[in-house]
């Protein structure tokens, strides 16, 4: 076996028991011969520890998308623990729906020294969005 498959061998038993410092390195080295599967998995544990850059990194390196749901549900548990900075990052990470925006704005504006943050998130995520205007509709008179 090429040191290359054997060092991809090793780094999944890495995942399989949580060493991820260690399979990250080595599938980085032979990003090539990595699954998706590999890759997603890896995505998934260092979720799960909060090591939300690395997630992003591995997610475009290993072509898969990001865990859009648990990176949601993150960023709600820190909005209940009132970080409204680590969610706001993994909001706009996810692409939130208006709902979690609004709820992000109304902790925003419970914190008084937060108004420049909270008008900010407000434009960006809750402001209507544009209608497009159509032609006026003609009235046709008919002419004898």
């Amino acid at each position: 076996m090429p040191v290359s498959e054997s060092e991809v061998l090793v780094a999944r038993r890495y995942l399989e028991r949580g060493f991820l410092d260690a399979a990250l390195k080595l599938l980085v080295r032979n990003a090539s011969l990595v699954t998706s599967n590999d890759w997603t998995q890896l995505a998934d544990g260092l979720m799960e520890r909060g090591r939300i850059a690395d997630v992003v990194r591995i997610c475009e390196l290993g072509s898969v998308p990001l865990p859009r749901e648990k990176m949601l549900a993150l960023g709600d548990a820190h909005l209940r623990r009132r970080d409204v900075d680590t969610t706001h990052r993994l909001y706009e990470l996810a692409d939130a729906d208006r709902e979690r925006w609004g709820r992000l704005v109304d902790a925003l504006v419970s914190m008084p020294d937060r108004e420049r943050q909270a008008l900010d998130v407000a434009e960006r995520h809750l402001a209507p969005e544009p209608v497009e205007e159509s032609a006026p509709a003609r009235h046709i008179k008919a002419v004898k």
